[in-house]
Order: structure tokens, then sequence, then C-alpha cells
């Protein structure tokens, strides 16, 4: 646990790496292969896909950060249990009141149904929703919790881009729905001129 001393110092060390690197641009390493690479083979169920041509990287990639301007006024996120079930966020985020110390449970969960993630305001350790918060406390917490979401959803999507060939990204798309002819951006069709 680094100390309010400690992080100066830590991100000047941060700093100085990031400024001795070379800059490579992303888009040139993104199709070379790692040599070596076996065959993988796979047992593809019903309703499954499979994405082939997946590549790893250089290690590292830029994304975007969390916007704090989402934060819940007057509370503190102090805890999670999060996981990645197929892809979709689930679990609870637990966030305290910075004057009563009151626990509030965010519930992340993707609902079927609607298809769309969804966020119950929970008590803090009972199966039921919460009582002791008004409208506006729980709104203020879920919109943090959703901000922060987002950003988790956004960051894994963009690295899933980023490790995808072309091959991979058209199993992406079909597998999600979306296999539909890829245009150019010159091509006379997005102008809506044919």
């Amino acid at each position: 646990m680094s100390t309010n001393r400690e992080e100066p110092e830590r991100r000047e060390r941060q700093q100085a790496a990031i400024e001795g690197m070379a800059r490579i641009s992303l888009s040139d390493l993104r199709d070379q292969s790692p040599p070596n690479l076996t065959a993988l083979y796979a047992d593809v169920q019903d309703g499954q896909a499979l994405i082939p041509g997946l590549k790893m990287g250089i290690g590292a990639l830029t994304v975007q950060r969390w916007d704090p301007s989402f934060a819940a006024a007057g509370w503190t996120l102090h805890g999670a249990d999060l996981t990645l079930d197929m892809g979709h966020p689930f679990g609870a985020m637990f966030y305290r009141n910075d004057a009563d110390n009151r626990v509030l449970r965010i519930g992340v969960q993707w609902h079927p149904p609607v298809q769309q993630l969804e966020f119950p305001a929970l008590h803090p350790s009972k199966p039921e929703l919460t009582s002791n918060c008004s409208d506006e406390e729980v709104a203020a917490v879920v919109l943090d919790a959703r901000s922060r979401i987002g950003t988790l959803v956004a960051v894994n999507a963009q690295i899933g881009s980023f490790v995808a060939a072309h091959e991979s990204e058209d199993a992406i798309l079909e597998a999600s729905g979306l296999g539909l002819e890829r245009l150019s951006e010159d091509d006379p069709r997005l102008a809506g001129n044919v």
C-alpha cells in the first residue's frame, strides 16, 4: 500500500519510463503475428461462435480512463465483487456515505430478455432493495456505478478490437448478428448517392 508521499515519486518514475519508450504506431503492429504459433482446435457448442485470428499486441494499449465527474457526491466506492460472465459484468459495487457511513450495494447484472445491464440499489447484506436511501441518492450512486462499468466494458471492447485481426472482426460481427457487408470509406452508398 502506497502512502501519499510515495504517490508523486511513483508517478515520476512512470512518466520517466513512458518518455524513455520508443513511439511506435499501434496500427503498425496490429496485423503482425508472433512467430511459432500453433493451430488452435476448439469444440464449438450450439449457440457459440469461434473467433479466429486473435493476436497479442505489444503488451500495452492506451485506453480512456473513467471520468470522475460522474462520481456520486457524498458517496465513496469502497469495494466491489465483480466478474465478467460471458462478457457481461456481474456482481456488486459497495458505496459508503461520507456523512453517516450508510452502505449502499449496487447490483450489476445483465438482463437477457431486455438485453441491457441493470443496476438495482440493494440492501448491503440482504437480498432486497435498499430502503434507507432517497431516490436522489440512489440515482447519483447508480450513475456513478453505470459510468464505471461503462468504462470497464469500453476498455474490454477496445482491447478486444486491438487483438482482433480482420478475420476475427468479421467473426465477432457475425456472432453478434452484425455480419453485414463491409463498405470502404469512399463507397458511394455511404454518401447516399446510390
